[in-house]
């Protein structure tokens, strides 16, 4: 199960540690698992500006996205939200936030995407280093 490429830019961050708990509900049944992951994938920032990009593959499950970003005196936030309504219904949240230093940062948040056939929600505590 994955989501569509991304074309990441920017400054690239591993993600050394995931710890995670992942809930995919779909018309056919759902799945509950946590755990914790090494080398899970990587965030990128552009520097200077506000866009970056993820991926992750956390039991299975590749997840890509892009996103707005601020880092503010060591505080970072990320965040966004799309919406389709129509012939294809769906909703996507990024909500993500922490603390980062030159180096490393520590972050936690929840990725949740939404469609008439189902909901799956991953909310991670993530340990990124700076590569």
């Amino acid at each position: 199960k994955g989501d569509a490429d991304v074309t990441h830019e920017g400054v690239k961050w591993n993600i050394a540690s995931v710890e995670y708990m992942l809930i995919d509900q779909s018309t056919t049944g759902q799945n509950f698992k946590n755990g914790t992951k090494e080398n899970a994938g990587a965030f990128y920032f552009v520097d200077g500006g506000t866009k970056g990009s993820f991926e992750m593959t956390v039991e299975g499950y590749n997840k890509e996205d892009v996103f707005n970003y601020t880092i503010d005196n060591g505080s970072v936030s990320i965040l966004d939200v799309e919406q389709s309504v129509g012939v294809t219904t769906n909703q996507n949240i990024l909500v993500i936030n922490g603390e980062a230093t030159d180096t490393s940062m520590t972050l936690d948040g929840t990725i949740t995407k939404q469609s008439t056939t189902g909901q799956f929600v991953l909310t991670v505590t993530l340990s990124l280093v700076k590569e």
